[in-house]
């Protein structure tokens, strides 16, 4: 069976929701998630936002 509708959700973002990620630095990544980090909002990657999530990245959002 086709896939026709994966990843319908992004096609309308710039790029198709790949960008580089504020948090871990990595280009050309899927930047999907948004949260809140001071004050501001950002959109970050899949597997920063889980490490935020479990408390494993709180230095890096120190210098976001």
């Amino acid at each position: 069976m086709s896939k026709a509708h994966r990843g319908t959700g992004i096609r309308d973002q710039v790029k198709n929701g790949r960008g580089t990620c504020p948090v871990c630095k990595r280009t050309g990544i899927k930047v999907l998630y948004e949260n809140e980090i001071n004050g501001k909002k950002i959109t970050i990657c899949k597997e920063c936002n889980k490490a935020i999530a479990h408390g494993k990245k709180q230095e890096a959002l120190a210098a976001v």
